[in-house]
């Protein structure tokens, strides 16, 4: 195990950003932004890497994380410590300014001296954590934290390099900044679904988004809400939280995903997901919220449950996946298709497909079918050509028995919120089908090719006027409760229908078609 440090100084490094950071008269304000760099994995020609990345190296880097984070809380609160001593005898002004500062943290790819002759350690499953969360300084002048990962601009998804944190470590981060009012994670290192590239080393191998790691932090994020004292080391979450972008996954641009494919359960072995429960916990003191993840009803509050409901929630924006965490999809195609099994596989069972404790994981070590896997990725680098493995999405209509409770209680929620000015929950659909079911359909598809557009709902209270974000249909202003549909010719039973109506005027909106996945063009609702 060889790795070259390129930031050996971080300590002086940390204490360098955060002396520019002050205002010329000495005050602390403003944006804190901090780059952590990886070190390099060494790949000498004598004695080259293997080709999977070993429990220990995780380790070795979740270790050199730690530590700069860590540097990087105790430099803040020296220089906190210091400037006050400093004011405490000479009368001059606050070290940090009353609003307080933003911390952003950027974590670099990882990266290697030489690069290997495959693609194993490109792409990575397995989430980092931070050491001795519970020495981390407090630092109450901290109003607003980022986490996030810095752009690859290189492989798939532009993911080669890019290292998934544990979900609990914003979460480890944030307990320690008491008067956090402001938590932006843009993605959360999720990756729901595989590449649906004509590679299978690609697809089944380099870039396998690996479902035993992927379960293993929701439900980390899960139990780290419902028993925060236990899994936050003594800390919980700080009570000043209002405001929250969480995006578990990030959305592609281009159609590069089979909906054909079995996916797995990421709730069992608990009775419901994790995820939508903590949300469900947390949501309760938040006022705005962005939020993109795979989701189930339990998300909102149950009837009755009083100490749950969301009254503080003025501004809520919901983008659920097609997928759900069980492995099932709120979607199936226009005929009714929805697949939710490997041909052959046998399995009757309800749900996705059970993660393997031995099968779902990445390997640690080599195996003699490595090599011919890469051999394989030698001689067909963009697929045998006999194997027709294309994008398939298809899944455009809502499966009334998935969709129906996620509506209800949805619906139920947004009664609740005595607060809320503007709620919306949507997802993106796509019809970009694989060849061969372009043809079953024979011309008569229900939509254009690689067609994109919005399914969903969205409630405006008239009460502060919404606002927008650029991604809906309009200004969001109105006088009075209104409801917006976005789904097409489908409409919600009578009983679902009759939750909607009591919150106000209904509106049907039409589909507005795009060519791929929009990007955003305005910030989030915080």
């Amino acid at each position: 195990m060889g790795f070259l440090v390129l930031d050996e100084d971080y300590e002086s490094q940390a204490r360098d950003k955060i002396q520019a950071s002050r205002s010329p008269d000495g005050v602390l304000r403003g944006n804190l932004q901090c780059d952590i760099t990886l070190p390099l994995f060494t790949n000498p020609p004598e004695n080259r890497l293997a080709c999977h990345e070993t429990a220990q190296e995780t380790a070795y880097v979740s270790a050199h994380i730690s530590s700069r984070i860590h540097a990087l809380y105790s430099q803040l609160a020296a220089h906190a410590a210091a400037a006050a001593a400093a004011t405490a005898t000479s009368h001059s002004s606050a070290s940090v300014a009353p609003e307080g500062i933003a911390l952003d943290i950027r974590i670099a790819p990882q990266s290697f001296d030489i690069y290997q002759d495959c693609d194993h350690r490109r792409y990575h499953s397995r989430r980092l954590h931070l050491h001795d969360p519970e020495t981390l300084p407090v630092l109450p002048f901290v109003r607003k934290l980022s986490v996030k990962s810095a752009e690859s601009y290189s492989g798939l998804g532009n993911l080669y390099g890019l290292r998934p944190l544990s979900l609990l470590v914003p979460l480890q981060c944030i307990a320690a900044l008491p008067n956090l009012t402001t938590l932006l994670l843009p993605w959360m290192w999720e990756r729901p679904m595989p590449y649906a590239t004509p590679s299978t080393p690609v697809r089944e191998h380099y870039s396998r988004p690996w479902e035993g790691p992927l379960r293993d932090a929701r439900h980390d994020f899960g139990n780290a809400i419902a028993a925060q004292e236990k899994f936050l080391c003594g800390r919980r979450i700080p009570a000043s939280l209002k405001n929250a972008m969480l995006h578990f996954w990030e959305p592609e641009q281009i159609s590069v995903e089979d909906q054909s494919v079995a996916r797995p359960d990421l709730i069992y072995p608990a009775e419901r997901d994790p995820v939508s429960v903590g949300l469900c916990r947390l949501a309760a003191q938040i006022e705005k919220l962005d939020l993109r993840a795979l989701v189930t009803e339990d998300l909102f509050p149950a009837a009755g449950a009083e100490d749950q409901q969301w009254l503080s929630m003025q501004r809520l924006r919901i983008e659920f996946h097609p997928l759900r965490p069980d492995g099932m999809w709120y979607f199936v195609g226009p005929q009714g298709e929805d697949p939710l099994r490997s041909a052959g596989s046998g399995d009757k069972r309800e749900g996705g497909f059970r993660i393997s404790e031995t099968m779902d994981y990445p390997r640690e070590h080599d195996i003699a079918a490595d090599e011919e896997i890469d051999e394989e990725f030698d001689e067909y680098p963009n697929g045998d050509s006999e194997f027709d493995y294309l994008p398939d999405l298809f899944r455009t209509e809502p499966q009334r028995e998935r969709v129906e409770p996620f509506l209800a209680r949805f619906a139920a929620a947004v009664a609740n919120m005595t607060s809320l000015e503007d709620a919306e929950m949507f997802a993106y659909v796509w019809w970009t089908p694989s060849e061969s079911r372009e043809e079953e359909y024979a011309g008569d598809a229900p939509y254009d090719n690689a067609s994109v557009h919005r399914w969903g709902v969205r409630y405006l209270s008239g009460r502060g006027g919404g606002g927008g974000d650029g991604d809906g249909d309009g200004d969001g202003k109105t006088a009075t409760p209104v409801v917006q549909w976005q789904v097409g010719d489908w409409r919600p039973s009578t009983a679902i229908m009759a939750l909607f109506e009591a919150l106000g005027t209904q509106e049907w909106l039409e589909f507005e078609f795009t060519r791929g996945r929009p990007r955003r063009t305005t910030n989030d609702i915080i």
